[in-house]
């Protein structure tokens, strides 16, 4: 778990029940599908500990295959200083307080 490119943490205020979330976020100069994947193994155990835990890609470039299993698995994508699926990503791994 100690891999984990950046850990966060913080409120969503956004959410009515603004819960305390965590993001595991893994960076690559070039987002593939193992990327997601890494980023969706290391939310899943960290998951065990913490609840509201969001798995992120981040990059620069992004293969296609890459973007499908994102959104198939509502991982979040940061590209270019943008978000990509951060609302479904809340309402997959956020639950209410």
């Amino acid at each position: 778990m100690l891999d984990a490119d950046i850990i966060v943490t913080g409120e969503l205020d956004e959410h009515p029940a603004t819960p305390t979330v965590w993001l595991v976020i893994d960076v690559s100069t070039t987002v593939d599908a193992s990327d997601v994947e890494r980023a969706l193994t290391r939310a899943d155990l960290l998951r065990r500990v913490f609840a509201n835990l969001i798995p992120v890609v981040a990059g620069d470039q992004l293969v296609d295959q890459a973007r499908k299993r994102a959104e198939a698995e509502r991982v979040v994508l940061v590209r270019d200083g943008t978000l990509t699926g951060w609302d479904e990503a809340i309402e997959q791994w956020v639950v209410a307080a």
